[in-house]
């Protein structure tokens, strides 16, 4: 199994620890045919990319992509869900910057405003009930309703979620879930769920390295328990390798 796309890395202009173009480098090293680069969103407290560094990162991969052809490069941007409301850390005008989306939780995020910050932030530690999990799951399926999504990644991490519906919810509207390069967080009755589903799959690498651009080492591992698993549910894998 290998990936033929990543859509999911970060460059230092967030948390990353590595330019865009050793991103684009690994990535024409392993023979990827498009590379997204996907930032953390405005509202991640330790990585969140500036407003003002917006243009920057768009002129940075245009001339990348003149200079690199045989590679298709897309400029994304990794989503903070903020509260149950379903929102997240991007204005309409933002929107229009990036060429696609991805929706994740992060622990280290700010809501809108105290009370978001403490209700699902603060929550998100230590309230990992069904209820709650319930609430997440509610809350990513308002925020697919209200915004162009394109991927939901890692699920489960920083807080549990309904699995289940979440798939579904997925499936229905053509929204792609990912298993990540750094942490697949899904039990046996998780995976039962998301096959019975039908959703598309996507690997991410989730590289804040260059060298892990393209790397889907830990899913590969991850599936061995799984023998049975469809892998031609996955969007961007060459089976044949």
């Amino acid at each position: 199994m290998k990936m033929t796309a990543d859509y999911h890395t970060h460059t230092f202009y967030s948390d990353g620890h590595s330019s865009m173009r050793d991103n684009v480098l690994e990535a024409v090293k392993k023979g990827l045919t498009s590379l997204g680069i996907t930032d953390h969103g405005f509202n991640h407290r330790t990585g969140g990319i500036k407003r003002e560094d917006v243009k920057k990162l768009r002129d940075e991969i245009n001339s990348l992509q003149k200079e690199f052809p045989q590679i298709k490069l897309l400029l994304g941007v990794e989503a903070n869900l903020l509260n149950y409301n379903g929102d997240v850390d991007l204005t309409p005008d933002d929107i229009k910057n990036f060429d696609y989306i991805i929706l994740g939780i992060h622990y280290l995020t700010y809501g809108k405003g105290v009370k978001d910050s403490f209700l699902f932030n603060f929550r998100n530690f230590f309230w990992n009930t069904k209820q709650h999990r319930k609430k997440i799951t509610k809350s990513y399926i308002k925020a697919m309703d209200r915004y162009p999504i394109k991927v939901i990644v890692h699920p489960n991490y920083a807080t549990g979620c309904d699995v289940e519906m979440l798939a579904n919810a997925c499936k229905e509207r053509g929204v792609l879930l990912e298993f990540n390069g750094k942490r697949v967080e899904f039990n046996k009755r998780e995976i039962d769920a998301i096959i019975k589903s039908g959703v598309g799959i996507i690997l991410g690498s989730d590289a804040h390295y260059a060298n892990k651009v393209g790397d889907c080492s830990l899913q590969q591992e991850f599936l061995k328990d799984y023998p049975d698993f469809p892998l031609e549910r996955f969007v961007n894998i060459n089976l044949e390798n």
